[in-house]
């Protein structure tokens, strides 16, 4: 009777720690997921940055139609994306 008991229990935490494992992995891939992401769009965004500044940047007035357009969008998603600075 003590030995069914026992078993019980061992089979408990066992499954216990198998499903703590499994929220352990799915959280570590939705962070590892969302961490990319965002670290590729401030790559983007800061590339961006640089080339508009670098000594093509007079091509950038040039660009219209879809191009004009893309750029426009992107430069809406870094802004969004950068942290407000506090005026004083």
């Amino acid at each position: 009777m003590k030995l069914g008991f026992l078993n019980r229990v061992v089979y408990a935490k066992v499954w216990e720690l198998f499903v703590l494992f499994v929220v352990i992995i799915v959280a570590a891939t939705v962070y590892r997921v969302y961490f990319s992401r965002a670290v590729a769009l401030t790559q983007v965004c800061e590339r961006l940055v640089e080339i508009q500044n670098d000594e093509v940047a007079d091509m950038f007035d040039k660009l219209s139609g879809d191009a004009a357009q893309w750029l426009k969008e992107v430069n809406r998603i870094c802004e969004v994306r950068r942290p407000m600075k506090e005026q004083r």
